[in-house]
């Protein structure tokens, strides 16, 4: 049993996969299996697939005909064997090399179902930290989880490390044609899975693309996105979360179309920011 299974799905990101692929590969953790699920490419990216398998026993290529991110995770995850598993979209990479063997050795040591590190975004001009985790700390406690690893806000599947029995147990999936994919799953395994930990000085580069999926603009992303943002809604109201306490919630003032004025509350703090540019806590 590798210690850590790696799924990865692909679909037309020859531009990108080179990238993701090294930054799995030179992890210095090396009992890994590396699967990767080729979603029906249309572009070079089996063959780089077939480059990479070539060389590197550890990787497991799976060839599906074109059925969405959903179905290529769910399939990565029944093939997997590792102790813990981790997901990684095929744009992003891994900005550390000891990036596995940190959130790894952080479950190990308390015993965490799941481990989750910190996220840049950004593209070849400018990049910053949307999520950043400041200390090694755990929680065990649903609230406290979310506010952890700032779900919903970032609720991201791709920058944790699961153990992968756990996960399984809960029968969560991804739901098959749906955009916007995580917001079905994260805030759910988080509720049935045990404890979590933190995990500083590491981070996954969240790529900013125009032309990514959820970023062009069509009728079923929105309603996709909407179903999902009711369904965590309504999660939390069932299991006594109240919204206001974990997501961000935006108030903002207009006049002739300009905001002038915003208010930012979370987990009862609240920020005030004047012009988009003047910002104070209250």
């Amino acid at each position: 049993m590798p210690k850590i299974s790696v799924i990865i799905p692909i679909y037309n990101v020859e531009k990108y996969l080179r990238q993701c692929l090294d930054s799995v590969v030179n992890q210095t953790i090396k009992d890994i299996e590396i699967i990767c699920i080729n979603d029906g490419s249309t572009d070079n990216s089996q063959a780089i697939l077939n480059e990479y398998a070539k060389k590197d026993e550890r990787f497991v290529v799976i060839n599906q005909v074109n059925q969405g991110l959903s179905v290529a995770r769910n399939n990565g995850l029944n093939s997997a064997t590792g102790k813990y598993v981790a997901f990684i979209d095929s744009d992003d990479y891994l900005l550390n090399n000891n990036y596995f063997e940190k959130l790894y050795n952080a479950c190990e040591k308390y015993n965490a179902d799941i481990a989750v590190a910190g996220i840049i975004r950004g593209n070849n001009k400018s990049s910053k930290y949307i999520y950043k985790v400041e200390k090694e700390e755990v929680a065990n406690d649903y609230k406290d989880k979310l506010l952890l690893c700032d779900v919903p806000d970032s609720n991201y599947v791709w920058n944790k490390l699961y153990k992968r029995e756990s996960l399984l147990a809960t029968g969560i999936i991804f739901p098959p044609g749906k955009l916007y994919e995580d917001l079905y799953y994260t805030h759910k395994v988080l509720y049935y899975m045990d404890r979590l930990v933190s995990v500083p000085d590491v981070a996954i580069f969240y790529r900013k693309r125009s032309d990514s999926i959820v970023k062009t603009k069509n009728i079923q992303a929105d309603i996709d996105k909407q179903i999902g943002d009711r369904e965590i809604r309504l999660f939390f109201e069932k299991h006594g979360i109240n919204f206001s306490q974990v997501g961000k919630v935006t108030k903002k003032y207009r006049f002739l179309g300009l905001t002038l004025f915003k208010k930012v509350e979370k987990g009862g703090k609240c920020k005030n920011i004047l012009f988009n540019t003047f910002c104070w806590n209250s």
